[in-house]
């Protein structure tokens, strides 16, 4: 594989794109001129394969006038990635619902453009004629675009988030690349882990104190959290009364994320402790696939748990499923959402498969979806959502996700998760504690991040240097104040 650009180079994106058509290690040659003359771009691009040549010659008017520079970088970014994907198309036809597109956050580039004055027609525009999105992409991107400006038109100045990460799990699963250790290795560091939690927060509570801020949103992900104790559970619910305003805590979550950890005194020290949103996960109704991807436990399960957390009180429910798990079809993804829905909770996310390097899922031969069958998937929980009254308000991509689709969160009115939208369009600050989380410091355009340490046994043996990491936060604010 050899790729020569020459007028402007995105070596980035044309790889991305690359491997969509064609494997890494073919003998392929791929040459991409461009030229930008008289207000109009110009992309030449020539593909050489098994003997044949491919090219493709794109133009488009541009005027790169009173534009940012950002914005003109985009422009000709997907330029070239188009031209190369309309030569690549005439040896493979491969179908992206999203074009050229190939950011994490699809709807921040519509809201980009609509907050740089442009009109909803030409946003349109944009989007077909230069990155080609399909309709139906650019109807889902217009609405999570609207959803999510209403929620950070919200955000409370001088307030801050807290993302507390505990990095336990039951078992981990064949598709897992997150934070996590299974506890039949780790479960014996909790009590010391947690232990350290607790004097985290303290401190992050005087370092938020010394901001001037206060906090908005708290968010217990993992891993999963509830593998803790219930007695760890109220340490830390505890802990964060003492230390925190909870009358001006918006939103509390807490990923309760797998059935077979939940219990009845776990939800109830979660709703003493003040969490008003939590995550039950089932990935997959189908029993089939939860043992092939190392989930322990049952689709009965799932519905019991969500019924027990619905009779303490929990009315703002999130769950998650997988679209294209190893081995399942359309239908049985269907058949998952379905069962989901009728269970009505306040919040459904979808996620499209995603192979990542430490996920065990890249050393085994299960088959995967499809891009086509990603797409009918996807498509299918997009129009079935509307129909519930459930609107897509959070949205993002990754690299490496199955049909180059995305993931969506729907959620009813009045229950779209305020944190969920901070952590993908950083707006606000957001202070991680426990394992593997990374902080974000948001000073205007820039952001400085400060990294947690992953594994509980380091984050409890060198538990000095994170109470310094604390103190980090407050330099990097001095030092751009004083800047």
């Amino acid at each position: 594989m050899l790729i020569i650009q020459n007028g402007y180079e995105c070596d980035y994106e044309m790889k991305l794109f690359y491997k969509l058509y064609f494997d890494m290690n073919e003998d392929i040659y791929v040459y991409s001129n461009f030229e930008y003359k008289d207000k109009v771009i110009n992309v030449y691009t020539e593909i050489i394969y098994n003997g044949g040549t491919y090219f493709d010659d794109f133009y488009y008017d541009f005027d790169t006038e009173n534009q940012k520079a950002q914005f003109i970088k985009k422009i000709f970014t997907a330029s070239c990635t188009k031209s190369f994907c309309h030569a690549a198309e005439k040896i493979k036809h491969i179908n992206l619902p999203w074009g050229v597109m190939c950011g994490i956050r699809p709807a921040k580039i519509v809201r980009e453009l609509m907050e740089e004055g442009y009109s909803d027609s030409e946003v349109v525009e944009i989007l077909k004629k230069i990155y080609e999105v399909s309709d139906e992409k650019i109807d889902l991107a217009y609405k999570v675009a609207k959803n999510e400006k209403i929620l950070l038109d919200e955000i409370g100045e001088n307030s801050v988030s807290i993302y507390i990460g505990i990095p336990f799990c039951p078992t981990r699963c064949l598709y897992c690349s997150f934070v996590s250790t299974d506890i039949r290795v780790s479960g014996k560091y909790m009590d010391p882990f947690v232990d350290k939690l607790l004097l985290e927060i303290d401190k992050t509570a005087e370092v938020i104190d010394k901001m001037g801020a206060y906090v908005e949103n708290i968010y217990i992900g993992g891993g999963t959290p509830t593998t803790l104790e219930t007695h760890h559970l109220k340490a830390i619910f505890d802990r964060l009364k003492e230390n925190f305003d909870f009358s001006k805590i918006k939103e509390f979550t807490l990923e309760a994320g797998r059935p077979d950890t939940i219990t009845k005194d776990k939800l109830y020290e979660a709703k003493q402790g003040g969490v008003n949103r939590i995550s039950i996960n089932p990935q997959t109704m189908n029993e089939q696939t939860l043992k092939r991807v190392g989930r322990k436990h049952t689709p009965d399960m799932v519905r019991k748990c969500f019924e027990m957390a619905r009779k303490m009180g929990f009315d703002n429910i999130n769950m998650d499923l997988i679209a294209g798990l190893p081995e399942e079809t359309v239908d049985m993804f269907k058949y998952s959402l379905d069962e989901v829905i009728k269970l009505d909770p306040e919040n459904i996310t979808v996620h499209s498969m995603c192979v990542k390097r430490a996920a065990s899922l890249r050393f085994s031969d299960a088959e995967l979806a499809k891009a086509n069958d990603m797409n009918e998937m996807l498509s299918y929980t997009q129009k079935h959502m509307e129909k519930t009254g459930r609107k897509p308000y959070y949205m993002y991509r990754q690299k490496n996700i199955s049909g180059n689709l995305e993931n969506v969160g729907y959620a009813k009115d009045g229950c779209m998760s305020t944190y969920n939208i901070n952590i993908m369009e950083e707006k606000q600050t957001i202070i991680a504690l426990g394992g593997g989380g990374s902080t974000k410091i948001v000073m205007d355009d820039r952001i400085e991040r400060v990294f947690n340490f992953k594994d509980p046994l380091e984050y409890i043996r060198r538990f000095d240097e994170i109470l310094k990491k604390k103190d980090e936060i407050l330099d990097i604010l001095a030092g751009e104040k004083n800047g």
